[in-house]
């Protein structure tokens, strides 16, 4: 059996709040049984203060079953390092075996740990076996 990955839009964030935002909303592909990857991509046109981005990447399906609830993976922080920009790690791809029903949603949010001075924006990656 072969992969499917998914990404989602990239969806501007209002990260002068700390409250949970929704990315969107991915459609499980027919044929696939786990969702065994999952990625984030922060990005940003960078901000002129040392600043830190770290997040929270949560998954909830409302017509799913078996789904256990909404699932939580930690998001890479970024760091700015010289004034300019933000300078960021590859996006990491969290492994996982959680079981899937083809057509049904899973909703992406992202919560930021922290308010940000700019307003970032964010996408999610999900693959399937």
């Amino acid at each position: 059996m072969g992969y499917k990955s998914m990404v989602s839009l990239l969806t501007a964030q209002n990260a002068t709040e700390t409250t949970k935002s929704l990315v969107d909303t991915l459609t499980v592909p027919q044929g696939v049984k786990n969702l065994v990857g999952v990625g984030a991509q922060v990005n940003s046109a960078g901000t002129t203060t040392l600043e830190g981005c770290a997040y929270i990447i949560e998954l909830e399906s409302d017509d799913m079953n078996p789904w256990s609830g909404t699932q939580q993976f930690l998001g890479v922080g970024f760091a700015n390092g010289n004034g300019a920009g933000w300078v960021g790690l590859n996006p990491y791809l969290h492994p996982c075996n959680i079981p899937v029903t083809g057509g049904s949603h899973i909703k992406c949010s992202v919560t930021f740990d922290l308010a940000q001075t700019i307003n970032p924006s964010s996408r999610i990656q999900l693959v399937f076996e």
